[in-house]
């Protein structure tokens, strides 16, 4: 794949209740990475020095929700465009379901469709190449689930066939998985995965819901349950055909390590719980720190960028955040050869007029 060479920064205006929001592009070849390898390993004391910022680079984009609106959330979820190669477009969703396309390169907004039911706060996306597109121009689907029981209702963005006389991007309800939503669940880890080209999207719930993990085939559109076991990740976790054709995500406990695992076997209902095959220390960080959140962005020949938000106390008991953002490289060594991590460079950005809401 093409080297990224920017990373969005989502942001909010720090506060109970703003409204308004922000995405900064970073440049992590830059900011995050040392210029090779080899420097950065001359340059490790085996932990990962953390430099201090007070500002992110000058925003792209500004967006700001109606004062008169009790929720105002806005959610910024990637939109790969797969077919093109691209990264350079986010759809922005607010709580009552209406979208907005951002196109990062272009600096353009777009108005889209709403979605027929919100899908609450922080919902799950896929962004896949629909194998048999209304228009091959635009062959890209944006599959959308509430991440709560509440609220997962399922969705696909999908572009119609000029000819049916309803031309332009349009939602598809799809069937929702087939949880309980007294069940209490919520989506701990999601992911892609391919079954003979068939793409195939995972969510796995939280590990203390008993709910399990849950399949569903877009080619089919029907949902299967690979086994009553979670993914031990938190947030999305991407596979790397250049490191194994393992998927990489965030560890879901303490201390939140990058960590590979390989999915294959969720291919088929009833599948033995994955174990992960990898597990690599990238922070040393104080015992009160607790990780609110995550994300996680693959960089192209076998870097990433990764951004962990943070609560921890700041002197009489009062509470603090900030986010880290690492750049981290997984490397093949040794014989037999294994895959081994390089840390680079990492910054702490400690919220006091923004929040970064996660990268994209």
């Amino acid at each position: 794949m093409k080297a990224r060479q920017l990373v969005n920064v989502v942001m909010r205006r720090y506060g109970m209740g703003s409204s308004l929001y922000a995405v900064s592009r970073i440049k992590p070849e830059e900011q995050l990475f040392y210029p090779s390898t080899k420097e950065a390993q001359a340059s490790s004391t085996g932990e990962m020095e953390t430099i201090s910022i007070s500002r992110m680079p000058a925003p792209s984009l500004r967006l700001e929700l109606s004062v008169s609106k009790e929720d105002k959330r806005l959610d910024f979820l990637p939109f790969y465009e797969r077919g093109s190669g691209g990264h350079s477009k986010i759809l922005c969703v607010d709580a009552e379901g209406r979208t907005v396309l951002y196109d990062t390169d272009a600096g353009l907004l777009h108005s889209m469709p709403c979605l027929g039911t919100p899908k609450g706060p922080n919902p799950v996306s896929f962004s896949i190449l629909d194998r048999e597109p209304r228009d091959p121009g635009r062959a890209d689907a944006l599959y959308v689930m509430g991440r709560c029981c509440d609220y997962f209702d399922f969705e696909a963005l999908m572009y119609c066939d000029p000819s049916s006389g309803r031309k332009g991007w349009r939602w598809h309800q799809l069937p929702p998985p087939p949880v309980p939503r007294a069940a209490a669940s919520a989506v701990g880890c999601h992911a892609l995965i391919h079954d003979e080209g068939d793409p195939i999207l995972v969510v796995s719930s939280a590990k203390t819901s008993g709910v399990g993990t849950h399949c569903f085939n877009t080619s089919t559109n029907r949902w299967f349950k690979a086994g009553r076991w979670t993914l031990p990740l938190v947030g999305r976790a991407e596979r790397v055909s250049e490191l194994d054709n393992l998927w990489f995500g965030i560890g879901g406990g303490w201390p939140y390590d990058l960590c590979a695992m390989d999915l294959y076997s969720l291919r088929a209902a009833g599948a033995e719980a994955p174990g992960l095959a990898y597990s690599w220390g990238d922070l040393s960080l104080p015992d009160d720190w607790v990780m609110m959140d995550c994300s996680m962005v693959y960089l192209g020949g076998g870097k990433f960028c990764v951004a962990k938000i943070f609560e921890f106390c700041v002197g009489d008991d009062r509470l603090g955040m900030g986010a880290v953002i690492s750049g981290l490289e997984v490397v093949r060594r040794g014989e037999p050869s294994k895959l081994v991590m390089v840390k680079h460079k990492s910054k702490f950005y400690k919220f006091t007029r923004d929040e970064i809401e996660c990268i994209l």
